[in-house]
């Protein structure tokens, strides 16, 4: 009985070691590696993107000639920033839209098989959200978005590498023509930039701010365009004095859109985290946000109640 409990300790010493060993690994790399960022797509007719002007090609050019320093991760890719601090890079983390391969190994009993086929659809219907969503941002919203640039197939049109370094401080040489990523202008994140004005007791910009978040928001859906993530403090960057969407992964064409119950709705849901966070941190700004709210969204702002998707 010791001989077997030794064993059993020296067991479980090994599986915590190892488990302790795999999540400091992980906190050291963010779990990036060039398979969670590389696919075997072919090319789809689906995400072809409209074709760039002479200066967008120089521009282009001249960003990916760059060198770009690891600088963090989303829910839905890696983010690099250029040398010069003006751009992002980002790469889809392709392993959340991967099966764990062990359901692959189980395959061969039906009902697991059942199951890694209804995981293997789900993924891969999110992840044509994603590619679709970075193709519309990039065709029909490039100014409410800072990009720059999208590459959703593979192909032979940009003939040039990538040059990046991980977390670590690792270099890697990508083939830009084999890679899915967008380039985008790197924007300062909304609630810093408010921190920086109020701190300048800059009250005046702060407040058309919000106003033009708000306009941004309501033009967009006037179009037809929606945004279906909520999280306007973790997505919202400044750019120039104005707003930009950071996160472009959950817009799509709503016939909807253009309703003005729903967009008011979208309104109050996108605004709701947004007004706590002014509540804690500067109640005079809450005050103004929520006078410009009763504007645009009338009586039943008193009403509401906000409507979140699962993902929020």
């Amino acid at each position: 009985m010791k001989k077997f409990l030794k064993y059993f300790c020296l067991a479980l010493l090994i599986i915590a070691s190892l488990y302790g060993a795999g999540r400091a690994y992980y906190w050291i790399t963010d779990g990036f590696t060039l398979s969670n960022i590389s696919s075997t797509f072919t090319y789809d007719p689906r995400w072809a993107t409209r074709e760039l002007s002479s200066t967008e090609k120089e521009q282009l050019d001249s960003i990916l000639s760059q060198k770009f320093k690891y600088l963090g991760k989303g829910c839905q890719s890696y983010v690099f920033l250029s040398a010069d601090g003006q751009y992002v890079l980002k790469f889809f983390k392709y392993q959340r839209f991967r099966v764990w391969p062990l359901l692959e190994t189980l395959s061969f009993m039906p009902f697991i098989d059942e199951y890694r086929q209804g995981k293997v659809e789900k993924k891969r219907k999110k992840l044509e959200g994603f590619f679709g969503s970075w193709k519309l941002a990039f065709d029909e919203l490039q100014p409410e978005t800072g990009l720059v640039y999208v590459h959703l197939n593979k192909g032979e049109d940009l003939n040039r590498f990538i040059h990046i370094s991980d977390k670590m401080g690792f270099e890697h040489t990508l083939q830009a023509d084999q890679m899915e990523f967008l380039i985008q202008r790197k924007a300062t994140m909304l609630c810093t930039y408010i921190k920086e004005l109020m701190s300048q007791n800059r009250i005046h910009e702060a407040k058309a701010l919000l106003s033009k978040i708000n306009a941004l928001i309501i033009s967009e859906y006037l179009r037809g365009y929606a945004d279906n993530d909520h999280a306007l403090m973790q997505n919202t960057g400044v750019l120039d004095g104005k707003p930009i969407h950071i996160d472009v992964g959950q817009f799509v064409k709503d016939s909807r859109a253009p309703d003005p119950s729903f967009y008011k709705q979208e309104l109050f849901n996108k605004n709701y985290k947004f007004r706590k966070w002014l509540k804690h941190h500067y109640p005079e700004l809450l005050e103004y946000l929520e006078t410009e709210l009763k504007d645009l969204i009338g009586p039943n702002f008193y009403h509401m109640k906000p409507h979140f998707k699962p993902h929020d």
